[in-house]
């Protein structure tokens, strides 16, 4: 039974299977109840795939979250690759410097971090293992980014839903560049959305430039993938293989900016 009273910080029940699965514990018991825009619940399930790619690589990173607001996607993330320590960042309450005013809608309001923290304790699996850091993505130059490279292992997935400005999205996936695994993925949000033009403006220039070795994966209607370009041919055949096996049909594939990628559909997304 789900418990979804988030009026004291409660876990999902576990029972006493060895086979808890936290991930989808939370997709099934928690996720309706935090309020944020990370796509079809279908699409979030999908990324259980990721956790045969990172096994026989031996990848034990965590997930980095630009931009949480209530921490809905981070505690999937978190969830999917523990054991693991993950990092959220956000404005928090400093939303005097959220200049384009993203996360903000929501009968929840802004994020918090009480608010955050309080969601993390009733759904993550192992919740203390999670840290806020309550900061500007734009002010992270080469001493913090140096500082978090000691604290952490590079992380497995970087999502990146923080500003949804040009120059926001440009300057935080150089950052996601630096802190992701090699073996490991940058998530986009909100790629094509009509109410963010700045973050499909980001994208192509940062690809533009080619200054990071992050280049496409695959994209939904509402995210758009990247992987490092050491591993993208055999990733893109894993991701198609695994989308093809899991739904019995046959995979799209677009051109995006040079690279030849699968266009996964989970339906409408916004």
């Amino acid at each position: 039974m789900c418990k979804t009273d988030m009026t004291e910080p409660t876990r999902p029940e576990r029972g006493m299977s060895e086979r808890h699965d936290p991930f989808r514990a939370y997709l099934e018991c928690g996720f309706d109840s935090v309020e944020g825009w990370p796509g079809t619940k279908e699409s979030v399930l999908f990324l259980e795939v990721l956790k045969d790619w990172f096994r026989p690589q031996g990848e034990q990173g965590g997930a980095l979250e630009i931009g949480i607001h209530h921490a809905k996607y981070l505690i999937a993330l978190h969830n999917l690759l523990t054991p693991c320590r993950s990092l959220g960042i956000d404005l928090f309450e400093d939303q005097a410097r959220n200049i384009d005013f993203s996360g903000m809608g929501g009968t929840d309001g802004p994020p918090t971090v009480e608010t955050c923290r309080r969601h993390i304790f009733a759904f993550a699996e192992n919740p203390e293992a999670i840290h806020l850091m309550s900061v500007d993505s734009l002010t992270l130059g080469p001493l913090e980014i140096a500082d978090l490279l000691r604290t952490y292992p590079r992380f497995a997935f970087t999502s990146i839903d923080g500003g949804h400005t040009a120059l926001h999205l440009s300057i935080d996936f150089m950052t996601a560049s630096q802190l992701t695994s090699p073996v490991g993925v940058i998530a986009v949000d909100d790629l094509f959305h009509p109410d963010w033009p700045g973050v499909t403006e980001g994208i192509f220039r940062v690809l533009g430039r080619k200054e990071s070795p992050f280049i496409p994966l695959f994209i939904t209607r509402k995210k758009a993938f990247f992987c490092h370009a050491s591993v993208q041919t055999r990733f893109v055949a894993f991701i198609a293989e695994q989308f093809s096996a899991r739904y019995t049909r046959d995979v799209r594939y677009v051109d995006f900016f040079g690279w030849r990628v699968p266009s996964l559909n989970f339906g409408n997304e916004y």
